[in-house]
């Protein structure tokens, strides 16, 4: 049993691979067999914040001043993204424990962690908007959010066995989809709302940020590394697109209910569905496959997120920098 803390007859630490390899136990930041996990851990622990810096002291204020379609948007869209983290954090130590390379395990750590911060951000946010209770139970009422919560775990279910290099790289699917997928509609959303919600509006900053920055490369980088470590015959890659196609139903199936049931100023149905297609496409290149979703140009709520992911656009405020600044460091492309 201690060889799973000491293991003296492991494989090499520059031989460890993502998946199927006997590591010795050590963690060494100066010896990676990648290129890209030491840089991504690195990037998220120069970023890391926390819920406490954000100002949300208004928020009741302002969520009560919204139109009562705004309202629901609001709730209803924190409600789905509290999940999305929750379950991610969940699966996170699942992958973790199936992983085999000690500095990639390390990278999901953080990660783990980042994710709790962020179900702390909601928790904040929602206690200082005065709907917490309300919010972190309308699973319980609506149908279609239950719907959505169940069939993202069930993706993420599916695969995460450890009986294969196969299932490993379809559970990572699980994860590029929730990163790149189920967020981003509604991190757009609260954006829509902007300056009506700015405590809301910057925290999804913080958290959109993290997500799109750190969480997804690590994921895309997973995807391909595994791929390339192992014999991946055509029908898991085929395995993949399916995914792929399903996150995109889902995120288009509750999306849609939201606009129809909740209409706002600027949201429609082929907005959305252009700019999830648009996304799912980005991903597939992200983790070196083809394109297979009708594109399109970019979107206004592709544009509205964008603009929040420039590391330091809002302006800073010298005693306030940890809120208005975010590390600026890149991923190379060749890595992602």
């Amino acid at each position: 049993m201690g060889n799973k803390y000491f293991n003296p007859e492991g494989m090499d630490i520059l031989d460890e691979p993502i998946y199927g390899g006997s590591s010795t136990g050590f963690v060494d930041f100066n010896r990676s067999r990648y290129k890209w996990d030491v840089k991504i851990y690195d990037l998220m622990n120069a970023n890391t914040w926390f819920p406490s810096e954000v100002n949300t002291a208004n928020e009741k204020k302002n969520f009560e001043m919204l139109s009562d379609n705004e309202k629901e948007i609001y709730k209803l869209t924190f409600a789905q993204l509290s999940f999305n983290d929750s379950a991610q954090e969940e699966y996170l130590a699942d992958f973790r424990s199936l992983a085999t390379n000690r500095l990639v395990k390390a990278t999901l750590t953080l990660q783990m962690m980042q994710e709790v911060n962020h179900s702390k951000s909601y928790a904040v946010l929602l206690d200082a908007a005065g709907n917490s209770s309300e919010v972190f139970d309308l699973y319980k009422k609506d149908n279609a959010l239950r719907r959505k919560n169940e069939r993202i775990a069930e993706q993420f279910a599916r695969y995460i066995t450890g009986n294969s290099a196969q299932e490993m790289l379809l559970s990572a699917m699980a994860s590029v989809n929730l990163e790149g997928i189920y967020f981003l509609l509604g991190f757009g959303y609260i954006y829509t709302l902007g300056d009506k919600v700015p405590g809301a509006r910057d925290m999804i900053k913080f958290i959109s940020r993290d997500e799109l920055n750190t969480h997804l490369p690590l994921f895309a980088n997973i995807f391909k590394t595994i791929q390339k470590e192992n014999k991946i015959p055509a029908s898991v890659i085929d395995k993949s697109y399916e995914m792929i196609s399903e996150a995109v139903d889902i995120e288009l199936e509750y999306g849609s209910y939201l606009i129809e049931n909740y209409p706002i100023m600027g949201l429609s149905k082929d907005l959305i569905q252009r700019t999830v297609y648009n996304y799912a496409n980005d991903r597939l290149r992200k983790i070196g496959l083809e394109p297979i979703f009708e594109e399109s140009e970019k979107t206004y709520l592709q544009k509205l997120v964008e603009k929040h992911l420039n590391m330091n656009e809002v302006k800073q405020n010298f005693f306030e920098a940890n809120v208005s600044t975010y590390a600026k460091s890149s991923i190379d492309l060749d890595d992602f």
